[in-house]
């Protein structure tokens, strides 16, 4: 191996190093986003549910067998819609801007 082609395999080498570093700093970002989607998802199905409880059953009309279990994954549903929209109820931006911010991103 010569001089030359020596210099150019170690500047293809340091020419990918920015591009990994760059390549985790975005999977970094990207996980870190989902996973304030997924807290702010779940914190509104918490919300969704802790409304539900609140509202007086009326007659056994509305009781069915697997009620509660239809109910839990309508609230589920409508939480991860809620939170996939837009900025969703604003909770994943704030949540990222300061995680971010902690983890220098």
């Amino acid at each position: 191996m010569d001089a030359v082609s020596g210099n150019t395999m170690t500047a293809a080498v340091n020419a990918t190093k920015p591009d990994a570093a760059a390549a985790e700093a975005a999977d970094r970002d990207r996980k870190l986003r989902k996973a304030c989607a997924n807290f702010e998802a779940m914190f509104t199905y918490y919300l969704l549910k802790s409304m539900r409880r609140t509202v007086p059953s009326l007659s056994t009309v509305n009781q069915f067998p697997g009620k509660d279990t239809y109910d839990m994954i309508v609230d589920q549903k409508v939480a991860e819609d809620l939170s996939s929209r837009g900025n969703g109820l604003g909770i994943q931006d704030v949540l990222y801007r300061q995680l971010s911010r902690k983890a220098g991103l």
